[in-house]
This record gives structure tokens, C-alpha cells and sequence, in this order.
């Protein structure tokens, strides 16, 4: 997308101040760079996924997505418990998929906020998964 804006401006297709286009040239660039975060962060987590349902976790994708808000701020599990006001047992449990994804606690939400991982992706994966659907897509 970037590109064709430049490429635009560039054979005059685009006219104006060419600050603006560089303007908006930046933004459609930031908007790309975080499309691509976002979906390097739910790869991983799928990753982790995979790896939690080969080690015999009832809600896989649960796991990797509790381990990965921990993981993310760098925190043991006792302090990460403190800090979001998440009870040691029960979040020891969700990284050890005994939680379901629609049970994990509302204490996570602003922690998968800002991990931005596509929740509604890792929600589908789970479902096939518990389903027993065939998979839209091959993971790893």
C-alpha cells in the first residue's frame, strides 16, 4: 500500500502539498507495521498453542494465550498473580489449559490489549480444535 502511494505521487496520479503524502504515506506505513505485529504475535501464540495441545492441554490455545500475557511483562507468576489481581492457583491453571478460552479471567482482558494478538483468530482455532473441525489452515 505504501508503495502504490508513492508510486502514485510519484507519476502525478496524486497531486498536493507533498508534505500531506508524506503524511499519509507514514501513516498507511504505521497502520502496515502493526497489521504485521499483530499477526506475528498471534502466530507465536498459536505456536505455543500447538506445542500445549501435543503436551495434553484440555484448552491449548487458553494455555499459550495465558503464558503469553505472563511472558509478555516479564513477570513470575507470583508477582504477574499481584500485579492483575489473578489468584497464583487459577492462573496456574489457565497456563496449564484447565481453563477455557471463554473462562479466563476478565483480568487478562487489558493485558491481551496490549499484547494485540487477534483474539477472534485464536477463538476460531480453539473451537476447531474442542470441535474436532477440520482445520481452515495448516499450523505449523
Amino acid at each position: 500500500m505504501l508503495t502504490e502511494v508513492t508510486s502514485e505521487f510519484s507519476s502525478g496520479r496524486i497531486s498536493g502539498d507533498g508534505a500531506a503524502v508524506r503524511e499519509v504515506a507514514r501513516a498507511l506505513g504505521a497502520a502496515e507495521q502493526r497489521r504485521r505485529l499483530r499477526s506475528d504475535a498471534t502466530a507465536m501464540v498459536e505456536r505455543m498453542a500447538v506445542q500445549a495441545r501435543r503436551g495434553g492441554a484440555a484448552h491449548p490455545v487458553a494455555a499459550a494465550l495465558a503464558s503469553a500475557a505472563r511472558v509478555s511483562r516479564l513477570a513470575p507468576v507470583e508477582e504477574f498473580a499481584e500485579r492483575t489481581g489473578i489468584p497464583i492457583a487459577r492462573l496456574v491453571e489457565a497456563e496449564a489449559g484447565a481453563v477455557p478460552f471463554g473462562e479466563l479471567p476478565r483480568e487478562y482482558d487489558s493485558v491481551f490489549a496490549s499484547i494485540d494478538v487477534d483474539l477472534l483468530s485464536l477463538a476460531d482455532l480453539e473451537r476447531q480444535w474442542r470441535d474436532g473441525a477440520p482445520a481452515q489452515r495448516r499450523l505449523f
